[in-house]
C-alpha cells in the first residue's frame, strides 16, 4: 500500500482539472480562485460560461470553457475527455453542480418529476462525474475530489426541500465510500456542506444573516478558498471528510 505524501505549502502551478456549475455563483468563485494558484480549469456547465472564461482572462489565468450537462452519462464522458485532451492531466474535479428546487411544501405537494430532477443534477450528477474521472485518476495514481453538499445534508434542511436533503445527504455519503476506495490508488475524495451562500440559487429563499453566528450569510469566495485547501497539497493527510463552512451554524 502506497503511503500519503505529506502536507505542504498550497501550490497549484502545473495541476488541472474541472468544476462542475461554473458559470455562476460558487462554480465561478471556484473556477478563479483555482486559477489564482496556478491551475488550469475546466469550467464545465450546462449554461454558458463566458463570464468566468472572460474573467480569467482578464487575469491571465487559463480557464476553458467545456459545455456538460452532469446528470447526462455521454455528455459527463465527452467533457471529461475533452479537458484531459485540451490540459493533459486531470489532478482534480470539483463537483459543484446543483440546484435547489422548490421549498416549503407539504411532501404530499411534491411530484415525482421534481423529486427526480433533483437528485438526478446533484446526487446522481456527483456520481457520473466521478465515475467519468476515476480512470484517468486511478491510472496517474493520484487526483483530488471535492463534493459540495450542504448544512440541508447534515441536519435535514432549514428551509429546502426534502429531495434537496436527500441529495445532498447522498452526496456525503457517497464521499466517504469514495475516498475508502480511492485511497488505495492516491485518489482522495472530501466534501464541503456550506450553509446559506449569498448566490443566485437562494435569492428568492427567506435566508437572513441573523441565522449566523459570524453575523453574515456565506460568499461563494468562502467556498472557494475551502476548496482550494482540499484540492491542494496543504490536506495530503485528509480524506473522507465533510468540512462545514457555515458561520457556525452547526457546530459538532
Amino acid at each position: 500500500m502506497n503511503s500519503a505524501p505529506l502536507s505542504g505549502p498550497i501550490d497549484l502551478a502545473g495541476k488541472s482539472g474541472i468544476v462542475t456549475g461554473a458559470a455562476r455563483g460558487i462554480g465561478r468563485a471556484v473556477c478563479l480562485s483555482l486559477a489564482r494558484e496556478g491551475a488550469s480549469v475546466a469550467a464545465c456547465d450546462i449554461l454558458p460560461c463566458v463570464d468566468t472564461v472572460a474573467e480569467a482572462a482578464s487575469r491571465g489565468w487559463p480557464v476553458f470553457e467545456i459545455p456538460c450537462d452532469v446528470s447526462d452519462m455521454r455528455s459527463a464522458k465527452d467533457a471529461v475527455d475533452k479537458a484531459k485532451k485540451l490540459m493533459g492531466s486531470l489532478d482534480f474535479l470539483v463537483n459543484n453542480a446543483g440546484i435547489l428546487g422548490r421549498s416549503g411544501k407539504p411532501i404530499e405537494d411534491y411530484g415525482f418529476d421534481e423529486w427526480k430532477q433533483v437528485l438526478d443534477i446533484n446526487l446522481n450528477g456527483t456520481f457520473i462525474m466521478t465515475q467519468a474521472v476515476w480512470p484517468y485518476m486511478r491510472g496517474q495514481g493520484r487526483g483530488k475530489i471535492v463534493c459540495i453538499g450542504s448544512i440541508a445534508g447534515r441536519i435535514g434542511g432549514l428551509l429546502a426541500g426534502p429531495h434537496y436533503c436527500a441529495s445532498k445527504g447522498g452526496i456525503h455519503a457517497f464521499v466517504k465510500w469514495a475516498a475508502k476506495n480511492g485511497a488505495l490508488h492516491g485518489i482522495y475524495v472530501n466534501g464541503i456542506a456550506p450553509g446559506p451562500i449569498e448566490t443566485p440559487m437562494i435569492e428568492n429563499e427567506p435566508y437572513g444573516p441573523e441565522m449566523v453566528p459570524l453575523g453574515r450569510l456565506g460568499n461563494p469566495n468562502d467556498i472557494a478558498e475551502a476548496v482550494v485547501f482540499l484540492v491542494s497539497q496543504a490536506s495530503n493527510f485528509i480524506t473522507g471528510t465533510i468540512l462545514d463552512v457555515n458561520g457556525g451554524m452547526l457546530m459538532v
